[in-house]
């Protein structure tokens, strides 16, 4: 519930604080003074989009901030938007994204305004609320899930059947890649030790050369020479020791060294088909590595990522099986849940239309009565259910039985198969036809009046907002509007722009909203009118504040507050 509402340089509106509370509160004013301007504004504040053109002449930004009552607490929302038309909003001082506004909204208002009541002439709408009204909305949800699901296995379905050409192509290519590959036995690392074995193999001559300078250079006399002087220093000086000992040391290593280089020359033997060998397999090596990756690691990757692809593709045909057996199996589950959720509709609708034609007998219209009209139509990929093609759900009409319709595959949405429209009529012995293109002026907003009652009844207390509901209803009907929404204010808080005195009679608050002019600038003022001040308005309304006036405005006071 609002308790305050604040516009600050929104459209016409400089500086207005309402204070607001629970039941039926009225905005009037002359025509051009601004009225919707409180419609707008709580519409801007709960998420709907404005440019900033809604930003006052030489203001820098427009901001509605409302303190609200929610679940027993208190909170304040607020909304503001800039010359660069970006808006921001905030719930308690935290930023809160347009979503979440937007979500929370829904929670917490209903806004009519002359678009939103042309919307309710809106089939897509009508079901909407329909389902609302029933409390069909798990049963929707779960037919919606439903839906998405068949149709998201339909899709995989009609892409395998469509790739069935590619697919082919696919398993032939894989499978010739995973084959070459698997040929090769490639191992990590491999190409590393045959290079090495290459070098070694490609220079054996050059190798036996440098093994037999070698060995010739350690048998040489230098080195006998050398091993000689050392003893002859030893032997002559004893403290030598040090020359000693490195001398044997040499000595032995020499010895050693002369061991290794015949055993190295010994073992190098040419072979020139090993030689081939190894330049073929290396050539392979950097074949598959051009065509599959730039190491033998990312070599044996390609062929894993392809065994597994190819598996895929190799599966799909026992995929596309499972598919079909899924897709049947959907199609059923999801023709039970439309029958079900057709039948509640209906069963809602029958309390619906009752609902609202004693609603309309309470707005002078006994005659008149809402009808809801249910279609759906074949379709080669549907889903079959046991519906008529047509059907008319009325106060005094029963549904069809399931049992006495044959089964069809039936086109279907999230929403189900049911193809909704409200229907209405206007006099004895008239067929109902739809309401949007039946009603006209006053009917038409005492229909939606009397629709938004009973949609109001069935719903949790909310804040409804109402813009020029009673557009088109003279005086007359005018207090009997003005009785239906004490009514709806009984559940619900409610605020009304009219610009009928016989319903802002009924207000249990009543704000008048007055045009000012400098000559430079416009602004409008909302003003909170009692007593003396709201005959007067009232007065002004019925024609002008005459004696006359003011006594029937009186009456009107008098005849809101006894009823």
């Amino acid at each position: 519930m609002f308790e305050e509402l604040v516009i600050e340089n929104f459209a016409v509106a400089r500086s207005v604080r309402l204070p607001l509370g629970p039941g039926l509160t009225v905005f009037t004013g002359e025509t051009g003074a601004g009225k919707s301007l409180i419609v707008d504004a709580i519409a801007f504040l709960l998420g709907a989009r404005r440019g900033r053109e809604a930003i006052a002449a030489g203001a820098s930004q427009a901001t509605v901030r409302a303190r609200l009552r929610i679940g027993g607490a208190v909170h304040t929302l607020e909304r503001s938007i800039s010359l660069s038309g970006r808006s921001r909003a905030a719930l308690d001082g935290e930023p809160i994204q347009l979503e979440a506004l937007q979500e929370l909204a829904g929670e917490l208002a209903d806004i009519h305004g002359q678009a939103e009541q042309l919307a309710l002439l809106r089939p897509s709408v009508q079901l909407a609320l329909l389902d609302a009204y029933g409390g069909l909305e798990a049963q929707r949800d779960e037919t919606a899930r439903l839906v998405r699901e068949l149709r998201a296995v339909r899709r995989r379905l009609e892409a395998l059947r469509s790739d069935a050409r590619e697919r082919e192509r696919q398993l032939d290519q894989l499978r010739y890649e995973v084959a070459e590959i698997e040929r090769a036995e490639l191992r990590p690392g491999e190409d590393t030790a045959l290079r090495d074995e290459l070098s070694r193999l490609a220079s054996i001559e050059r190798l036996r050369e440098a093994a037999a300078a070698l060995a010739e250079a350690l048998d040489s006399p230098a080195f006998d020479a050398a091993f000689a002087a050392a003893r002859a220093i030893v032997e002559r000086d004893p403290g030598a020791g040090e020359v000693r000992d490195l001398a044997v040391v040499f000595e032995e290593t020499a010895a050693e060294l002369r061991r290794a280089v015949r055993r190295y020359a010994e073992g190098l033997e040419a072979d020139p088909e090993r030689l081939v060998a190894l330049q073929e397999r290396l050539d392979l090596i950097a074949r598959l590595r051009r065509k599959y990756g730039e190491t033998i690691e990312e070599v044996l990757a390609y062929l894993e990522a392809a065994r597994e692809r190819l598996a895929v593709l190799e599966g799909a045909e026992e995929s596309a099986e499972e598919l079909q057996q899924r897709e049947a199996e959907l199609s059923r589950r999801l023709a039970a849940a439309a029958e079900q959720l057709s039948a509640a509709r209906r069963e809602a609708a029958a309390r619906l239309t009752a609902a609202v034609a004693a609603e309309l007998a309470e707005l002078a219209m006994p005659h008149a009565a809402l009808a809801v009209g249910f279609a759906c139509s074949d379709a080669p990929d549907g889903v079959p259910v046991r519906l008529p093609d047509y059907e008319v759900v009325g106060p005094s009409s029963s549904p069809l039985p399931l049992a006495d319709a044959e089964a069809a595959p039936r086109a279907f949405t999230e929403s189900g198969v049911d193809r909704v429209e409200f229907l209405a009529s206007f006099n004895p012995g008239e067929s109902p036809r739809a309401l949007s293109a039946v009603a006209s002026g006053g009917e038409t907003s005492r229909f939606l009046i009397a629709l938004t009652a009973v949609f109001g009844s069935a719903s949790p207390p909310r804040t409804i907002v109402l813009d020029e509901a009673d557009e088109g209803v003279g005086g007359r009907a005018g207090a009997l509007v003005g009785k239906a929404l004490r009514r709806l204010a009984q559940r619900h808080q409610v605020l009304c722009v009219t610009h009928l005195p016989q319903v802002a009679a009924f207000g249990d608050r009543h704000f008048v909203v007055v045009k000012h002019t400098d000559g430079r600038r416009t602004w409008s003022e909302v003003r909170d009118v009692t007593g003396p001040e709201r005959l007067r308005e009232l007065a002004a309304m019925l024609g002008g504040p005459t004696e006359a006036n003011l006594r029937a405005a009186e009456e009107l006071l008098a005849a809101a507050a006894a009823q």
